[in-house]
């Protein structure tokens, strides 16, 4: 799940900046967002993570956010 229009996937996958991405498995533990912030993950209107547009998301602990999730919900996308 994402915040991120297809416009803005195409222009990070264009730039070869990898971002991630959220399955429906999300059980909205909330973990990612205390982990990497609002400006990475937040949680949509029926408590799911969302990923947030970004220039980068490098330094943002997103590999945190990956293992602390107890669902494996979360994962890289090129």
């Amino acid at each position: 799940m994402s915040l991120l229009t297809e416009e803005q996937i195409k222009k990070l996958k264009e730039a070869g900046v990898k971002y991630p991405t959220v399955n429906e498995s999300c059980i909205w533990c909330g973990a990612c967002v205390a982990i990497s912030g609002e400006d990475v993950f937040e949680l949509n209107d029926e408590g799911k993570s969302v990923v947030v547009a970004c220039d980068s998301y490098e330094n943002k602990s997103v590999d945190d956010s990956i293992s602390a999730c107890p669902v494996d919900a979360i994962a890289w996308e090129k």
